[in-house]
């Protein structure tokens, strides 16, 4: 496990050099967090789980810089506030229930091979680089959910 971890903290040193930051120990910290999180992640929640000697204005500004270089992505989860998770993830979307927050990673969407008549439909975009979808609904367990059985 410790040598999976080293790893990881190895290729996520070098994702952030390729990207022209360097790999400090904080950013590989937040890397590390996002790629144990089985769910996207708040800057706050982040913030919850750094060592206390990082500041908080320096995790936001580590999940600005990730944000932009295109290591990490927001998620729209409907929180009121941004989430964020790996880019390098596969491919996967989310269902969240609109009541608990109960979330589920969902994969193979299929919307890869709808990329040709999007490019088609916007004659100026030259590539579709990456997507997001995000499905919304009721938990069966939710009373709006119950009702719906």
């Amino acid at each position: 496990m410790k040598r999976h971890a080293q790893n990881i903290s190895n290729a996520s040193a070098i994702l952030l050099r390729k990207s022209g930051l360097r790999a400090t120990p904080a950013r590989l910290a937040v890397l590390a967090l996002m790629e144990k999180s089985k769910h996207p992640l708040s800057t706050q929640g982040l913030i919850e789980k750094m060592a206390k000697d990082v500041d908080q204005a320096t995790v936001y500004r580590i999940v600005h810089d990730l944000v932009g270089r295109g290591i990490i992505r927001q998620v729209d989860l409907r929180h009121n506030h941004a989430h964020y998770e790996r880019a390098d993830a596969k491919d996967h979307h989310h269902l969240i229930c609109m009541q608990c927050g109960r979330m589920q990673d969902i994969t193979g969407c299929g919307v890869e091979h709808m990329y040709k008549g999007i490019l088609q439909a916007a004659n100026w975009c030259a590539q579709v680089r990456q997507h997001a979808l995000e499905f919304y609904g009721v938990c069966k367990t939710c009373p709006a959910g119950a009702q719906a059985k």
